[in-house]
């Protein structure tokens, strides 16, 4: 089974969905969720556990073009779940786009948790240097794309996401418990500065290694680690 199967619909579970508190994983640039498997697994100890992948990567979609767009359409998708999500985790632009979404159910008297893995959150395209590098990167890390997607909608999915998060700002404040890993071998200054101008109630657990190794054999433990701690800590005052 691939890790995307253009028949799924854009809110998926991850396994059989079982009783407790619901976790909504959101994909990255691309819009792929695999990456997220061992994440998912580790959830659903707690409870159903639900992925957004991209849209764009069925027949007939058309990609959002700005975190925006994202946000809304992920939000009206949000209503299907059985209870409103409890944790919103994203890697990279799922991480913008669950702070988004966490901001949403803010306003609607919710306090859910948002975990980021190396989400940037000062724009990145000001220095047209970096965001060439970043769209380099990130197609380079798509060309192994086995998820049964043809290669072009793959690309212009990841394009289009690009162009979200290259040009996005983080800006939308509010008081989610958050939980920010930035990878140690990028440039996250300027992101972690902007994270805590919005985030006040920010951790902040590095990962060593770059962008693109946070979910590899090697680090996903400390991923799950953190993630497991985070939990921990803010039960008490989440419940």
């Amino acid at each position: 089974m691939s890790r995307v199967e253009v028949a799924q619909p854009v809110l998926m579970p991850m396994g059989r969905p079982r009783p407790g508190k619901c976790s909504v994983l959101v994909h990255a640039a691309g819009g792929g969720v695999g990456a997220y498997t061992g994440v998912g697994f580790a959830l659903r100890r707690s409870g159903p556990v639900f992925a957004l992948r991209g849209y764009g990567l069925a027949p007939g979609e058309e990609p959002d073009r700005s975190v925006a767009a994202m946000t809304d359409r992920y939000w009206s998708l949000l209503a299907e779940l059985p209870e409103p999500p409890q944790l919103l985790f994203g890697w990279s632009l799922g991480g913008v786009v669950a702070w988004e979404l966490a901001a949403r159910l803010a306003e609607e008297g919710r306090r859910p948790r948002v975990v980021m893995v190396d989400s940037p959150a000062a724009r990145i395209d000001r220095d047209p240097a970096t965001a060439r590098r970043w769209r380099e990167r990130v197609h380079a890390s798509l060309a192994a794309d086995d998820s049964g997607v043809p290669a072009d909608r793959v690309a212009a999915t990841a394009d289009a996401h690009l162009d979200a998060v290259v040009s996005y700002r983080a800006e939308t404040r509010h008081d989610c418990p958050a939980l920010l890993m930035p990878c140690t071998d990028e440039d996250n200054d300027d992101h972690l500065a902007a994270w805590r101008e919005v985030a006040p109630r920010l951790t902040v657990r590095p990962l060593p290694g770059d962008h693109f190794t946070a979910f590899d054999g090697e680090r996903l433990p400390l991923v799950l680690d953190h993630l497991g701690a985070f939990l921990t800590t803010t039960e008490e005052q989440h419940a």
